[in-house]
């Protein structure tokens, strides 16, 4: 998934660089080096120590291009497991922006799986287009669509996942796909999208999944649900400190990543037996 920055270079102060494939020769203020096969140590012409190995999805994350706030990956990895997305499943995701965690989702479900993005902002779209080009998200030639415009692209991943179709488009005002297995909301207002989130959503295990910054905005999203019969909800804030190992002893970082957003998560009621609806 990372055809197109094949090499990461890390200097041994832990400052990294996503190298392209052709890249043989690499300076930094701490030389210049001399670049062969991945998975070596190498030095630069003053003498510091580099390595070169392939880079994770991660290392891409941290410096792929952004023009929004994205999720960071302690929230990532908690949506992607407390909603237990797997492979072959359909995601619909909204407000997209950067990309950061379409990427993740499109890696869960893989290439028996979907993920379709949407998004009400152009600027967004194609910023996010062009990470998940990046990665072998998307094929290169793909269009966004309802947005009527060709893209020239300089970036073609052989060994791609190719799962994810980019839309602009409002989820609050419909929901193109059937039988979708998680819907993930990262907008202000996501319980304007419950109805139409409850239409679609595959109703054997059918889930929702929606963040917010504010408590507010949460209880809102919570209610809607409750009134939509959604069931099995939950809501939870994660907190990342780092810990710090060094010869004089071990503590925690005096710098943490403290509130982020809340993540709630809900499934949607499934239909009504015949006996039921007679009763």
């Amino acid at each position: 998934m990372m055809d197109m920055y094949p090499k990461l270079l890390v200097d041994e102060r832990g400052k990294k660089y996503l190298l392209k494939k052709d890249v043989k020769k690499f300076g930094t203020d701490l030389g210049v080096v001399e670049l062969e096969e991945v998975g070596k140590t190498y030095y630069s012409h003053k003498g510091y120590k580099f390595y070169l190995v392939e880079p994770t999805m991660y290392d891409f994350l941290k410096r792929m291009k952004r023009n929004v706030t994205t999720l960071l990956p302690k929230d990532i990895g908690f949506i992607l497991a407390r909603g237990g997305i797997r492979e072959g499943e359909t995601v619909v995701e909204a407000g997209v922006g950067s990309g950061a965690l379409t990427m993740y989702l499109s890696n869960a479900v893989g290439k028996s799986g979907r993920v379709i993005g949407y998004d009400i902002r152009v600027e967004s779209l194609k910023v996010a287009r062009r990470n998940l080009l990046m990665v072998g998200a998307i094929k290169k030639g793909d269009k966004i669509v309802g947005l009527d415009e060709e893209f020239d692209d300089d970036v073609e991943v052989e060994d791609g996942l190719f799962n994810v179709t980019l839309k602009l488009g409002d989820v609050r005002e419909k929901i193109d796909e059937k039988d979708v297995d998680v819907i993930v909301l990262d907008m202000p207002d996501p319980w304007n999208v419950i109805e139409n989130a409850k239409k679609v959503l595959n109703k054997k295990r059918g889930r929702i999944i929606t963040y917010l910054p504010y408590i507010e905005q949460t209880k809102k999203v919570v209610e809607k649900l409750k009134e939509e019969g959604f069931w099995d909800i939950e809501t939870y804030e994660l907190l990342e400190r780092v810990i710090e190992i060094s010869e004089k002893g071990v503590r925690p970082s005096t710098r943490m990543i403290g509130h982020t957003g809340y993540i709630t998560f809900a499934r949607v009621p499934p239909e009504e037996s015949e006996d039921d609806s007679e009763s």
